[in-house]
């Protein structure tokens, strides 16, 4: 297959939005004090604060709010349904029919700073000194081995 034909086969059906169409696309959301987007979303993140932080061009805050809830964050923001979730029961599709595009927001955050790593998103605490096995390298497994190591105990991963 020619590379151009594999391009036009395989290109990403929601490319990752620019560093200036986040902050016009984040200048959308309403911020709502109970949002359904949060209560919609599976894995709990706080859609209104990772939008804000992206309005105040805070990417790195961004990332670090979606990655505390998910830290499969950038893996979720591509196969996530968020048409069946969060963005269903945005408020803005009310409004004007169009809501916030949540999933591509969260995936441009993430990928945004995993393009340009400079230091740990995700702090560990100190060392407990307990091994914990975790059996599953699936997304749950790997969720559980994060957030074990990230209160500072050593994991060993079983697939």
């Amino acid at each position: 297959m020619a590379a151009d034909q594999y391009a036009q086969l395989f290109a990403d059906a929601a490319p990752r939005l620019t560093r200036s169409q986040a902050l016009v696309e984040a200048e959308r959301c309403l911020y709502c004090h109970d949002a359904p987007c949060v209560t919609a979303c599976p894995t709990g993140i706080d859609v209104p604060s990772f939008i804000r932080r992206i309005s105040d061009d805070n990417l790195r805050g961004a990332a670090r709010t979606i990655l505390d809830a998910n830290p499969l964050g950038g893996t979720c923001a591509r196969v996530c349904p968020t048409e069946l979730l969060c963005e269903q029961v945005c408020v803005r599709t009310t409004q004007n029919g169009k809501p916030v595009e949540i999933g591509r927001l969260r995936r441009s955050r993430v990928d945004g700073v995993m393009d340009r790593p400079t230091s740990a998103l995700l702090t560990r605490a100190p060392a407990t000194g307990r091994s914990v096995a975790v059996v599953g390298a699936g997304p749950a497994g790997l969720a559980c081995a994060v957030g074990l190591a990230r209160l500072g105990h050593t994991v060993v991963l079983h697939e």
